[in-house]
């Protein structure tokens, strides 16, 4: 049996998306990607297809790994076996060539996100080196009201976002996640919804989306401010915004870092912790 190793840039990509998302059908958080949406994640995540892995056995494809690259840090996006070859060590092979490819590349850390209820992932990658960071939460609201609050908003596009985003980063400095960096949102321009908020002498932005005639989802809000009030005022803008423009039964917000100034604020407009996940990291 021949074990082959080719890139992303390599694959056919419907084939890799539908071998990732039978990978993931039973997973804690499944995948469900097509073409476009996952050149979109690709896009917006700085995944490399000249740096992300697929492992043929008999040319059939049996596992993957998508790595993200930004500078001398990388972030695994996704990575899995296909069921039939779990338990084989074909996981620890794919971390190792990985880990060597990219020391060649003088990666500095990878970074990961796996889901706290799944035992079996974390044992795997703290067998692997990966040591927990942080908590990140995905919040949901469930049947949002509107709130009593003034405010004005513009459509507005990614280089206001990025110019907030990244002075916050710079001055509070709010904590993000791989997924709220600036440049992530730089590069999702054209996904979502952008716009920009004014109220109480307060400037700040809100990137949204909807999934359905019943949910909406937050990717990011935030002042420009570090004042944790300033905070609470923009959460309650944006889900008034919302509300009024969607009637959703439900708004979620994804992956929020415990450390970020947004988390502090969705807690107290009343979201609730659905998921957690740990943002894990290894030096290499």
């Amino acid at each position: 049996m021949e074990e082959k190793i080719v890139t992303l840039a390599e694959f056919p990509l419907i084939d890799f998306v539908e071998l990732v998302n039978m990978v993931f059908s039973d997973y804690v958080i499944p995948i469900n990607w097509n073409v476009l949406s996952f050149k979109m994640d690709a896009r917006e995540n700085s995944i490399s297809f000249s740096d992300s892995f697929v492992f043929l056995k008999d040319n059939e494809p049996v596992g993957f790994i998508l790595v993200a690259i930004r500078g001398n840090r990388a972030r695994i996006d996704a990575m899995g076996v296909v069921p039939n070859e779990r338990g084989k060590g074909l996981a620890d092979r794919i971390l190792k060539h990985t880990f060597r490819h990219l020391k060649m590349k003088n990666i500095d850390h990878v970074t990961l996100e796996v889901a706290a209820a799944d035992e079996r992932a974390l044992r795997f990658y703290d067998k692997n080196g990966f040591r927990k960071l942080r908590n990140l939460d995905t919040f949901v609201l469930e049947n949002p009201q509107e709130y009593d609050v003034h405010y004005s908003v513009l459509q507005t596009d990614n280089r206001l976002v990025y110019s907030i985003a990244l002075s916050n980063e710079i001055n509070i400095p709010r904590k993000v996640n791989w997924q709220r960096e600036p440049i992530t949102l730089m590069l999702s321009d054209g996904r979502y919804n952008l716009v920009r908020l004014h109220s109480k002498n307060i400037e700040g932005y809100l990137v949204w989306g909807k999934t359905d005639e019943n949910s909406s989802y937050i990717v990011d809000c935030a002042p420009r401010s570090p004042a944790p009030e300033d905070w609470d005022l923009v959460v309650k803008v944006s889900v008034d915004y919302i509300v009024k423009n969607t009637r959703p039964s439900i708004i979620s917000v994804v992956a929020v870092a415990e450390d970020d100034l947004l988390h502090s604020a969705l807690e107290k407009n009343d979201f609730k912790i659905l998921l957690t996940q740990y943002e894990m990291v290894r030096k290499l």
